[in-house]
C-alpha cells in the first residue's frame, strides 16, 4: 500500500493575503490605516503563499513601521511568525489583526487556520463560522471549514467546501491541495493529478504536493512521470513544505522498479527520519528480503510489528505476511506457520464489519 505524503501543520497557514486586508480599521476609526499599502500587501501575500519567508520579512519590515494600525500588515506578520514557529508572537498578532479589522473575514479565517494547525478545532470552527458570517464568499474560511468537516468524517461536505473555495478563488493553492487529497483518498487519481498540478504550478516549493502528484501518477501506471515528480519533491524537501514521508515513498517506488541499491539509501533515510513509524521499517524489511539480507529483513519486520499504525497505511496483515516469509527464509518454521496463519485469519478493515 502506498504511503500517503505527510503534511506539516503550519502549512495550513499558507494562502493568499488579499490587498487591503484589514482596511476597515478598529471600531470608530474613520481613517484608512492601510492606505497606500495595498500593492505591497499583495506582494507580501505572494511571498507567504510560496513560503518565501525572507522576502515576506523584507516587504513587511517597512510596512510594520509605516502602517502600524493596518490589519493586513499585522495579519501578514502573524502568518509569517507562525510559519517561522514563533507561536507566542503569532497568536498575539492574529488577535491584534482581528481587533484592528473586526469586519474583515480574512483576518478571522487565517486565525482559524492558525488554531487548526495548533490542534484547536473548536476555536477554528468558531472563527471560520464568524468569517463566513461576515463574508460567505471567503475562500480561506471555506478551506478551514472543509478541513473541519473532514476531521468530523463529513467527507462529501468537505469536498463541497473545497470546491466552492476554488470556484471563488481559482488560484487558491491550499484549496486545490486539499481537494487533491480528497480525490487521492477516494482513488480518483486522474482528478487528483489535475489538482496537484495546479498546486505545484502555484507553489513549486511544496514537496508534499509533488509527492502526492507522484503517488497519483504511479497509481495510474505512469512510472516515468511519477519519477520526475518524486525528484522534483526531493529538490525542494528542505523548504517550508517539508514532507517527512517523501523518502519512504520514493524508496518504495524504487523498490517496485527493482532498483534495490537506490531504494536502500532512501529507505535508510526514511527510517532515520521516522524511527517510530511503521511504514519505513516495513518497506525496508521488504527491501532487505529482496536483497536476501534475511537478518536485516527480520529486524525491520519485527520492528514494524511492534509499532502501531493508526493511519492504516500499513496493515497488520501486511506485516504478518512479511514476517511469515522472512521466518521461512531464516529457518524458523514454527514462527513462519504462526504468521502465515495470522495473515490468513486477519480480515481487512472493510471486511471486518
Amino acid at each position: 500500500m502506498s504511503a500517503r505524503p505527510g503534511r506539516t501543520a503550519l502549512a495550513l497557514l499558507f494562502g493568499a493575503l488579499l490587498p487591503g486586508g484589514g482596511a476597515a480599521g478598529p471600531p470608530g476609526d474613520g481613517a484608512r490605516p492601510c492606505a497606500a499599502g495595498e500593492r505591497a500587501l499583495g506582494s507580501v501575500g505572494e511571498a507567504l503563499d510560496k513560503g518565501q519567508w525572507a522576502e515576506a520579512e523584507r516587504l513587511l519590515e517597512p510596512l510594520s513601521r509605516s502602517h502600524v494600525d493596518c490589519g493586513g500588515v499585522v495579519l501578514g506578520l502573524a502568518r509569517l511568525r507562525a510559519a517561522q514557529g514563533d507561536t507566542a508572537a503569532a497568536e498575539r498578532l492574529f488577535a491584534r489583526a482581528a481587533h484592528l479589522a473586526p469586519a474583515d473575514a480574512l483576518a478571522h479565517a487565517f486565525f482559524a487556520r492558525y488554531w487548526l494547525s495548533r490542534g484547536q478545532p473548536a476555536r477554528a470552527d468558531h472563527l471560520s463560522a464568524l468569517a463566513l458570517s461576515l463574508s460567505p464568499d471567503c475562500a480561506e474560511a471555506l478551506v478551514v471549514r472543509g478541513l473541519i468537516l473532514r476531521g468530523k468524517g463529513q467527507i462529501r461536505a468537505a469536498r463541497q467546501a473545497f470546491e466552492q473555495a476554488l470556484r471563488l478563488d481559482p488560484v487558491n493553492a491550499e484549496a486545490a491541495y486539499q481537494l487533491g487529497i480528497w480525490f487521492y483518498n477516494g482513488r480518483l487519481y486522474p482528478e487528483a493529478v489535475g489538482q496537484f498540478e495546479k498546486v505545484v504550478a502555484r507553489r513549486p516549493a511544496d514537496a508534499r504536493a509533488h509527492d502526492y502528484l507522484a503517488a497519483s501518477l504511479e497509481a495510474l501506471g505512469e512510472a516515468d512521470r511519477a519519477e520526475l515528480a518524486y525528484r522534483s519533491a526531493l529538490r525542494v524537501n528542505e523548504g517550508p513544505f517539508f514532507d517527512p514521508l517523501l523518502e519512504c515513498n520514493y524508496g518504495r517506488f524504487l523498490l517496485k522498479q527493482g532498483r534495490l541499491e537506490e531504494s536502500r539509501s532512501h529507505l535508510d533515510r526514511a527510517v532515520g527520519l521516522l524511527p517510530e513509524r511503521r511504514g519505513p521499517h516495513y518497506e525496508r524489511g521488504k527491501l532487505n528480503l529482496a536483497r536476501k539480507d534475511y537478518p536485516a529483513a527480520r529486524r525491520d519486520a519485527e520492528r514494524a510489528l511492534g509499532l502501531a499504525d493508526p493511519s492504516g497505511l500499513v496493515l497488520d496483515v501486511q506485516v504478518y505476511y512479511l514476517l511469515a516469509t522472512v521466518y521461512a527464509r531464516v529457518g524458523e518454521p514454527e514462527l513462519a506457520q504462526k504468521y502465515a496463519e495470522l495473515s490468513r485469519r486477519t480480515a481487512l478493515p472493510d471486511q471486518a464489519r
